[in-house]
């Protein structure tokens, strides 16, 4: 027999080194050439794709014929200059006639003089034709059409934003333009104004300055309440003699009155909404109101400071402002009729005069005169001299009766014998603070005072303060003739 040789086989610890140096060589090749890319890369950046921008109009104000913008489910409007360059809203039957607010207007002008765009995105129309109900084109945004004096007009219609941020870009086409623009949020803006919005609203001159009378009415024309200004609204203590009339008679609070006239002040008109037609009036809930105000202001004179800083004084005649509160609109704005008009008022603007109980405006302090408006006291108690307390005002000088120098500012006399300004002076700063304890109740009639203050103003005024006893621990307090609350016993702090 023939001897059989074995059969040789390859060395497998051999093979594996050599497949493990091969993908190692292999990942080096590729990490070089990774970094090398890279490098290149960073060497020559790829060129940016350079924005288009330019402008669709250029005109002057005084080609413009006509703007007409359609809002998307909005009815059209259209608006024409006048003879002194003002857009006027102009009515297809030709009902409504009247000027667009100032500043709207001039947006609107500066829109169909210079329209532009910031890119362009394809400058083929099938390219975006196809696409024009997702890019918000088959039923714009906004259609605006501005006619020009040379018989030119150029119609943009604006879709959706283009990329899904209000604040960026939208898509804008013109007709007759194959192009696919890119217009600033900022001109949609301007032209996306519905017509109750271009009527200029009318402005309520309510001056605090000048405001003597605020009087709050049902709808059938009953008092709701009512706050008046005892004395001249020039007094110089004319802040504090503030009387609530309706529904009870009692002095007012300061810092209740000074809210009172700064929100009165402050009250501002929303949209325009209509006439006060015989049917709008029922329409808004106005034919039969949920409330009147009534803001009376004085005859007067106020002054502003214009912009060439003279000091400038206006004359003003006594007048009412009436506003005749509607039915809600929403949850915030509720429909108000002034003069011969409709519109919207915020709630929460009107809800101080109406929400609010007339009893919180009642004046808590007793002694409301301020020091610089003080010019004398007296201070009677049963049993006792009454004691009277007179301030002179002075000046840099000499004090009279003993040639001393003196500095400008006030002296006080007790019974005709000068006591240190400092101890009145703290002491009727404590007296300021005293706050009533309580509300007496209703139909009470105080008995005989036991102690009484009269305090004069510098204006003339005279204010008092009595005190009689009410349940053995309280005293009734009666300012300026009306008892509405009760203090406790010796609450009025003494003067010295």
């Amino acid at each position: 027999m023939q001897k059989v040789e074995r059969k040789q086989h390859t060395d497998r610890r051999r093979g594996r080194l050599t497949a493990v140096l091969l993908c190692a060589l292999l990942l080096i090749a590729f990490v070089t050439a990774g970094i090398l890319l890279t490098r290149r890369a960073e060497e020559k950046p790829p060129e940016a794709r350079k924005r288009i921008t330019g402008a669709i109009t250029q005109r002057s104000a005084d080609e413009v014929r006509s703007v007409t913008v359609k809002q998307r489910n909005r009815e059209a409007w259209t608006a024409v200059p006048d003879e002194n360059g003002t857009l006027r809203l102009q009515t297809e039957d030709g009902t409504e006639n009247w000027s667009v607010d100032e500043s709207l207007g001039r947006m609107l002008m500066d829109v169909a003089t210079n329209l532009t765009y910031e890119d362009v995105f394809t400058e083929n129309r099938g390219d975006w034709e196809p696409e024009a109900e997702s890019f918000g084109l088959r039923d714009p945004l906004i259609t605006a059409t501005f006619r020009f004096t040379d018989g030119t007009e150029v119609t943009a219609r604006i879709g959706n934003s283009a990329d899904g941020d209000e604040n960026a870009y939208y898509y804008l086409t013109v007709d007759g333009d194959d192009r696919l623009y890119a217009v600033s949020a900022g001109t949609v803006e301007d032209l996306n104004t519905e017509q109750e919005l271009l009527r200029p609203v009318h402005r309520l001159e309510i001056l605090s300055a000048l405001l003597d009378r605020i009087t709050v009415k049902n709808g059938d024309g009953s008092l709701r309440a009512e706050w008046e200004l005892q004395g001249k609204v020039s007094d110089r203590d004319a802040a504090e003699n503030w009387l609530v009339k309706a529904p009870f008679v009692y002095p007012a609070d300061y810092d209740a009155v000074q809210n009172l006239k700064e929100s009165a002040e402050n009250l501002r008109l929303g949209i325009y909404i209509g006439k006060a037609t015989e049917e709008n009036l029922k329409e808004y809930g106005l034919e039969e109101p949920q409330a009147i105000l009534e803001m009376h202001m004085a005859a007067g004179s106020t002054g502003t400071v214009g912009e060439s800083g003279v000091y400038d004084v206006t004359e003003r005649e006594e007048r009412t402002e009436i506003l005749t509160l509607g039915k809600a609109r929403s949850d915030m704005v509720d429909y108000v009729r002034f003069g011969d008009g409709i519109y919207t008022i915020s709630r929460f603007s009107v809800s101080v005069f109406t929400e609010h109980s007339a009893q919180s405006t009642a004046a808590r302090y007793p002694v409301a005169t301020p020091l610089n408006s003080l010019e004398s006291a007296t201070v009677e108690k049963q049993g006792a001299e009454a004691v009277h307390y007179a301030l002179i005002r002075t000046d840099r000088g000499e004090a009279e009766d003993s040639g001393t120098a003196v500095e400008s500012g006030y002296r006080c006399m007790k019974n005709g014998e000068e006591i240190p300004w400092d101890t009145f002076e703290a002491a009727w700063e404590r007296l300021l603070t005293v706050t009533v304890s309580g509300r007496l109740p209703e139909g009470y009639q105080p008995g005989e005072p036991h102690t009484k203050y009269t305090f004069r103003t510098v204006s003339g005024g005279t204010h008092t303060v009595a005190l009689c006893d009410y349940d053995g621990m309280h005293d009734a307090v009666t300012m300026d003739g009306y008892t509405l609350f009760y203090l406790i016993q010796d609450g009025m702090t003494a003067l010295p």
